[in-house]
């Protein structure tokens, strides 16, 4: 009888490796550390990161799935740049799927977890008039709720989009005479949370990303 665990045990250790490259280059060029138009070699990546080229390749293929790069086959892969366009494509998708998150976790959060979302909205409230601030609060917030959903597949979709909606957004600037409506989102959300109300929760998510 042949005994596959080691070849299966190996099999899901280069997909862990894998998805672990996919967030770290994916942070690094949501930081800037990997700006646009930044030029990845896969072999010098690996050498870097101690690693082989084929889960380097396999994060690379990932990211540019995403549109975070873009891959010129045995050349070299270019971080890709964000134009107005995307970033509002981007923002509209992040708050419709916030507020379908919202609305998952509304009615599954412990006391523990309404304690970690007034810790967020708080955040948000307190960084209107930072870009950057925010767009990482709302990420923390949505990304927090989204791993109490009990929904995999929502689950699996965040986490395949978080990257891309985080560099993205990450230049957003919320309108000047929006933010005193996302400042009082922040509180609507975490009321109708505390409630398990989901119908409000989702609105007032909706509201704090200024989608319809």
């Amino acid at each position: 009888m042949v005994n596959v665990e080691p070849q299966a045990a190996t099999t899901t250790k280069k997909q862990l490796l894998a998805e672990g490259l996919f967030h770290l280059i994916g942070e690094r060029i949501i930081s800037g550390e990997l700006a646009p138009g930044a030029r990845i070699r896969d072999a010098a990546l690996a050498v870097e990161l101690a690693v082989s080229r084929t889960p380097v390749r396999e994060a690379l293929q990932r990211l540019e799935r995403i549109g975070m790069v873009t891959m010129y086959p045995s050349r070299y892969t270019e971080v890709t740049s964000v134009s107005p366009e995307s970033m509002a494509i981007a923002h509209e998708f992040a708050g419709l799927q916030a507020g379908i998150i919202v609305r998952l976790s509304c009615g599954r959060l412990s006391a523990d977890d309404l304690d970690a979302v007034h810790r967020y909205v708080t955040e948000i409230a307190s960084t209107v008039d930072d870009a950057a601030a925010c767009s990482s609060a709302r990420r923390k917030l949505v990304g927090y709720l989204a791993s109490r959903t009990g929904n995999p597949l929502q689950q699996s979709l965040v986490d395949e989009a978080s990257l891309a909606l985080a560099r993205s957004l990450r230049g957003y600037e919320i309108p000047a005479e929006r933010r005193p409506a996302t400042v009082t989102a922040c509180s609507d959300l975490e009321a109708a949370l505390r409630a398990g109300d989901r119908n409000a929760a989702e609105q007032a998510c909706r509201v704090l990303y200024g989608v319809n």
